[in-house]
């Protein structure tokens, strides 16, 4: 199926499969429409383009209940699963598979960690209510009250969108236990730095990346070889330790030091639009954090287990995105 997808952007363009649903859509008399199995952020754009009433709600399930569910379908193939799923993840193609990015894009996240064995049983009934909940903001026009997770969230990312970096715009606060914003942070270079698009040009790290395929392609008669290379280096080396910027998590974390401010970190808890990688997650743990509530639908494993392993809660987001907060709060005007 994924390769049959790839091919038909490929051939017909990134936004060819949601085309067609649209096309049934317009012929039809019927009022209300459910697409599911959206992959590409191409399929998102087309149907919001045709739809004005469109909402996007993305489903999440850790990557362990994911696979209870379908082991059987692998025959207990883990490497194979693994395989599909990292590449449903994110193919780095126009026209291939964009879980992450079209995530991103959601209006509602929906959390089904339960097991719904039938549609009469508790776990049902709890998923129902909530589905019904945010359509009710679509469909009735609900007043929209806001959980505090919520609005959390949504000051994160507007504090992500200070940051200069060309790749990824992370934001981060750090709330105390009533829910108040002691400390934020967004991905930079420190102060006295100039921005990597200022100083390269570019991302530093892909200005690296560029400088080692030049040096293979000058070392390497095969050129074939040189890209296989090239690309292997590029899916295995995030290269995060030559990253000019502070993470938006360590930001956070070094301003409270910054501005010589107290607080009981063992009562914070973490905002992050994404899962902190490893480095961070070793500071959230050296701090004393306790808890975090992420955005970022596929946690970085290393990272889990740092944190798992002090004892830090790691909180799924669950309920109306950042895309989408102040839209449904219009219904109160």
């Amino acid at each position: 199926m994924q390769n049959r997808g790839n091919k038909l952007r490929l051939e017909k363009g990134p936004g060819y499969l949601a085309e067609l649903a649209v096309n049934i859509i317009q012929r039809s008399d019927k009022q209300k429409f459910v697409v599911d199995s959206i992959r590409n952020t191409h399929e998102v754009d087309m149907l919001k383009a045709s739809f004005s009433s469109f909402c996007m709600f993305a489903v999440w399930a850790s990557k362990d209940v994911r696979w209870s569910r379908i082991k059987d379908k692998y025959k207990g193939n883990a490497a194979l699963f693994e395989d599909d799923d990292k590449r449903d993840k994110d193919e780095k193609d126009e026209n291939g598979q964009q879980i992450t990015l079209c995530y991103q894009m959601a209006d509602v996240i929906i959390l089904n960690e339960k097991d719904i064995p039938t549609i009469e049983s508790q776990g049902f009934l709890d998923l129902e209510s909530i589905v019904k909940k945010y359509l009710s903001y679509i469909e009735t026009r609900t007043p929209f009250e806001p959980t505090e997770m919520e609005t959390l969230m949504s000051m994160a990312y507007a504090n992500s969108m200070r940051s200069s970096c060309s790749q990824r715009k992370v934001g981060a606060l750090i709330i105390d236990d009533f829910g108040n914003v002691f400390s934020s942070g967004f991905n930079e270079v420190p102060v006295s730095q100039r921005p990597c698009s200022i100083e390269y040009g570019k991302c530093y790290r892909k200005f690296l990346r560029e400088k080692i395929e030049n040096k293979l392609n000058d070392e390497l008669k095969d050129k074939d070889l040189s890209k296989k290379i090239s690309n292997i280096i590029k899916s295995n080396s995030k290269m995060l330790d030559y990253c000019r910027a502070l993470h938006a998590e360590e930001n956070a974390i070094v301003n409270m030091a910054r501005l010589s401010v107290s607080a009981d970190f063992s009562k914070a808890t973490l905002y992050t639009t994404t899962y902190p990688c490893n480095l961070c997650a070793n500071k959230i743990a050296q701090v004393g954090i306790k808890k975090i509530v992420y955005y970022e639908p596929y946690p970085q494993e290393e990272a889990k287990k740092i944190l798992k392993s002090h004892n830090v809660e790691q909180i799924p987001f669950e309920g109306v995105t950042y895309n989408s907060y102040f839209k449904f709060m219009e219904v109160l005007r």
